[in-house]
C-alpha cells in the first residue's frame, strides 16, 4: 500500500500506481530554504511522520508554521511554537486557504522527487502538458486537496504534491522520524464500512466503503479514523480497517 502516485510520468500517463516507500530520501533539507505555510483546518502536530505518531499539539486553523521539508509520503516537517514535528500535507497551504488563495503572494520553488506529470487541471483525467525530471524545479503558488498549482511554460498548471519537495536531492528529516513506513497512511476495509460526519455513531452517515477497499487515512480520533471520502473527509470505525 502507500499513498497513490497519481502524477508519475512513467506509468501510462495516468500514473495511478501505488508506491511502497521504504523510508525517507537521503539528502538533508537546506534550512535557509524554509518556507512558511498556513493551516487550513485544526491540524495535529505529531512526533513522527505517520498517523500513529504521538500528538504533541494541535495547531489552530489559520496558523502560520515554518516548513522544513516534506517526506515522500506526504508529511510536512514543521516547527510550531518551538516544537519540531510532522503534520499531514492536506491541511497546509501556501499562506492561503483551501480555495487556493495565497495571502502573501509569494511563490515557492519546489523540486520533483520523481518524474512527475504536469496537468491542465488538478485531476488524473486532465490533459498532460509536460513533465518534470527528478530535481527539476517549478514555481508553486497554492495547494488544494493534494494538488499544487504551478507555473509551467508560462501558464497555470497542476502537479500532485506528494512528489514535490523543497530541496534538490530529496529530503531527510532532521531529527529523523522513528517511523517512516508510508503504508501507515493507507488501510483496507475488512467489511462494508459506514463513513460518518463525526467520530461517533451519532455522526450522520454520508456514504460507505465496500469490503476490501483501500482507504486513505488522514488522522486518528480515539477508536475512529479520519479518512478521505470522495471530495470530502469523514470518519470510520477503526475495528474494520487493517
Amino acid at each position: 500500500m502507500g499513498i497513490a502516485k497519481f502524477c508519475k510520468a512513467t506509468i501510462g500517463g495516468l500514473g495511478a500506481a501505488l508506491l511502497l516507500t521504504a523510508g525517507l530520501a537521503t539528502t538533508a533539507f537546506a534550512a535557509e530554504t524554509v518556507t512558511t505555510m498556513a493551516t487550513t483546518a485544526p491540524l495535529n502536530l505529531r512526533d513522527a511522520s505517520n498517523i500513529n505518531g504521538n500528538v504533541m499539539d494541535v495547531m489552530p486553523q489559520g496558523t502560520s508554521v515554518a516548513v522544513h521539508g516534506m517526506t515522500n509520503d506526504g508529511w510536512y516537517h514543521v516547527t510550531y511554537q518551538d516544537k519540531e514535528g510532522f503534520c499531514y500535507y492536506q491541511f497546509l497551504n501556501f499562506e492561503g486557504s483551501q480555495d487556493g488563495t495565497v495571502r502573501d503572494g509569494k511563490t515557492t520553488t519546489m523540486y520533483a522527487t520523481d518524474p512527475l506529470n504536469v496537468r491542465e487541471q488538478p485531476n488524473t483525467d486532465s490533459r498532460i502538458l509536460g513533465s518534470l525530471k527528478v530535481d527539476e524545479g517549478v514555481p508553486v503558488v497554492a495547494k488544494h486537496d493534494g494538488w499544487f498549482t504551478v507555473t509551467f511554460n508560462g501558464v497555470e498548471a497542476y502537479c500532485y504534491g506528494a512528489y514535490l519537495g523543497f530541496g534538490q536531492g530529496g529530503y531527510k528529516a532532521d531529527p529523523p522520524s522513528e517511523a517512516t513506513d508510508s503504508t501507515m497512511n493507507q488501510l483496507t476495509t475488512t467489511a462494508p464500512l459506514n463513513v460518518r460526519t463525526e467520530p461517533s455513531t451519532n455522526g450522520t452517515i454520508i456514504g460507505s466503503f465496500s469490503a476490501g477497499t483501500t482507504v486513505n487515512v488522514l488522522d486518528v480520533a480515539g477508536d475512529w479514523y479520519q479518512v478521505k471520502f470522495g471530495n470530502t473527509t469523514g470518519y470510520v470505525y477503526s475495528l474494520y480497517l487493517s
